[in-house]
């Protein structure tokens, strides 16, 4: 494999990492906010710390130069591509930068825009009356860049 394809699959890596990172820190920092801990709420953090694990994981993958990598990475960020919200439940999930665009059709049709880094948010039984999709604009990019690197080195093979 050439150097700057490894560069490349080292550099998405390091930016799974940290991204699963800052949403490991946000979800031990929101442990320490004043709740009643349950079954549930226990269940549910546990969820939300799977996903950005799994983060971690493909970074730690694409770092160690892992073959599988790669896959593994587009699975990740295929999972961060759409946010949605309808009929009461919502999810969202995002390793990283994003940047999303999307409708919002609650009440008229307006267009979401909106940034930030790494967050989390699933709602079941939630407001039913909200209705949007988003499209992360980061996760497109790096699922454009992934496939693109996948295919140098098939091409290279």
């Amino acid at each position: 494999m050439a150097a700057k394809i490894k560069s490349d699959i080292f550099n998405l890596g390091l930016y799974q990492i940290i991204g699963g990172a800052i949403g490991v820190v946000v979800i031990l920092i929101s442990l320490f906010d004043p709740i009643q801990f349950s079954g549930l709420i226990i269940l549910v953090y546990a969820f939300m710390f799977s996903f950005f694990a799994y983060s971690i994981f493909c970074g730690t993958l694409c770092v160690k130069s892992g073959e599988m990598a790669l896959r593994y990475s587009l699975i990740n960020q295929f999972l961060q591509l759409l946010s949605f919200a309808f009929f009461g439940f919502s999810f969202s999930y995002f390793a990283g930068i994003y940047m999303i665009i999307g409708l919002d059709l609650s009440k008229s049709i307006e267009i979401n825009l909106g940034f930030g880094i790494s967050k989390f948010n699933v709602n079941i039984n939630g407001d039913a009356e909200r209705t949007e999709i988003n499209l992360n604009l980061v996760a497109l990019a790096l699922i454009y860049w992934i496939e693109k690197l996948k295919k140098k080195i098939k091409d290279r093979k």
